[in-house]
């Protein structure tokens, strides 16, 4: 082997270093994006799945008249608005309809699920 070989050997190496270290940078970079991602996805399913919860026990355990009603569960803060509903429906005898949404949103402050539905309670 000569000389001239040897620092072509070494330059090869350099190469094959730099490539192997790109490889690798790039690997994590994808693995950090793919759990901040997974993260996130597990916080909007629990989102979703308290949001049902709270809006389950509107009716049952929170009365269906106006007002908010807030609360955490699971670090999540979720809050509960009742308030009159404005669309276009005539009067009836069964009571007053409702508008009801729930939202949740994470420790920091950020919306992650929002449900809304009708509820008939007592007139107003």
């Amino acid at each position: 082997m000569t000389r001239r070989d040897a620092g072509s050997a070494l330059v090869e190496a350099l190469i094959g270093s730099a490539i192997v270290a790109l490889t690798l940078g790039t690997m994590y970079h994808a693995i950090v994006d793919s759990a901040a991602r997974n993260r996130m996805a597990e916080e909007k399913r629990f989102a979703n799945l308290i949001a049902q919860s709270e809006l389950a026990s509107v009716g049952s355990i929170v009365p269906v008249e106006p007002g908010v009603t807030t609360g955490v569960e699971l670090g999540f803060p979720w809050r509960i608005q009742i308030e009159p509903f404005s669309g276009n429906v005539s009067p009836g005898n069964a009571g007053q309809l409702w508008s009801v949404t729930v939202s949740v949103r994470n420790p920091k402050g950020a919306l992650l699920a929002s449900l809304g539905t009708l509820a008939l309670g007592k007139g107003s």
